[in-house]
């Protein structure tokens, strides 16, 4: 698979073996990290409840601040017999100011969670960490708003991944990983310098993910825009994969079979390039301002996340950005790295 030879390419050209990071992210560490990232950056407290989950291995936190209760989340974060084997974050009580407490859960799937197993997990796990909280962030601290429909999430669908996409920047930041990514037997911070092999690696291929989105995004437009009398949708999806990708269409394979996203998403797969868009123009001001200073991160949450969906996204963006936001960003990440 193309998997398969980006990895040994990686090894080669940038020396980076993805299994090398692990020890420095067994899973304790890295959700202690995650949680210290988020409190920090939107003044916020988390503090372990006593309130039972659905099942032993769920952890439930209370968020507080200034002192005062602001919601409650719970993380089902290890695979078991039975449970949804994706990575997904869930409103479980919307919050109406002065009524209801917002709580929201992440039900994800990832390493460990079994009696000395210590659950080490790979750099893009620790991705999909902070961007499924980045999900739950949002639906918690959006969630003070007067009318339920408004409430968290509740935002146009091609913004609805941005908040998430653009937390996941933080991953690549060698302050805040150093914070928590420490080596399991020794204790040793992650080393800057290994973090920038893997920020180069992952440099690798992004032209080609990004074509691969698109005909992603292709499939769920044309799957919903066909006369669906007589439509051969393994042709189609063919079609498709020749024209948007460089991996030509497979005899006897049927991609959108599996397709998870067609359930939910249907037409409107691609809101998640659109919102990598507007998360990277949002991530510029930290760029500018500092990754750990807490007045960007203040006027991003008053601005963007605490209105839920109560204005128009573009008019939240508008409000944090200070003008309309464009595709400069966006283009100066996918230009990185080019020769």
């Amino acid at each position: 698979s193309r998997g398969y030879w980006y990895e040994q390419y990686r090894r080669s050209a940038f020396d980076f073996d993805s299994q090398s990071v692990r020890p420095y992210f067994p899973y304790a560490q890295v959700e202690a990290g995650v949680l210290s990232t988020a409190a920090r950056l939107f003044n916020v407290e988390f503090r372990p409840s006593d309130v039972p989950g659905w099942h032993a291995s769920v952890s439930v936190y209370e968020v507080y601040e200034d002192g005062k209760r602001a919601g409650r989340f719970y993380l089902d974060m290890h695979p078991r017999e039975g449970k949804d084997k994706w990575f997904s974050a869930s409103p479980v009580v919307t919050g109406v100011r002065g009524r209801y407490l917002p709580e929201a859960a992440l039900i994800c799937n990832f390493p460990g969670g079994d009696p000395g197993d210590p659950g080490l997990l790979q750099y893009s796990d620790v991705v999909t960490f902070f961007h499924e909280f980045g999900h739950l962030m949002h639906a918690i601290l959006g969630g003070h708003t007067e009318w339920a429909g408004i409430s968290g999430v509740a935002t146009e669908w091609d913004f609805v991944e941005a908040p998430s996409q653009m937390l996941e920047e933080w991953v690549w930041d060698v302050g805040t990983l150093q914070s928590f990514a420490r080596h399991v037997e020794t204790g040793a911070p992650i080393p800057a310098e290994l973090i920038e092999r893997a920020r180069r690696a992952d440099e690798y291929g992004k032209g080609l993910w990004v074509r691969q989105q698109m005909f992603y995004a292709a499939v769920s437009l044309e799957l919903h825009a066909r006369d669906p009398r007589g439509l051969d949708t393994t042709r189609l999806t063919a079609e498709l994969q020749n024209k948007y990708t460089p991996f030509k269409y497979v005899e006897n394979t049927y991609f959108h079979e599996s397709f998870g996203h067609l359930d939910g998403y249907s037409a409107i797969y691609y809101t998640y390039m659109w919102s990598l868009v507007i998360a990277k123009d949002l991530f510029s001001v930290f760029q500018r301002e500092g990754l750990s200073n807490p007045q960007p991160a203040l006027r991003y949450r008053r601005a963007v996340l605490e209105p839920g969906g109560g204005r128009p996204a573009a008019e939240l963006v508008h409000h944090f950005l200070g003008r309309d936001y464009d595709f400069a960003a966006y283009q100066k990440w996918l230009d990185a790295g080019a020769v």
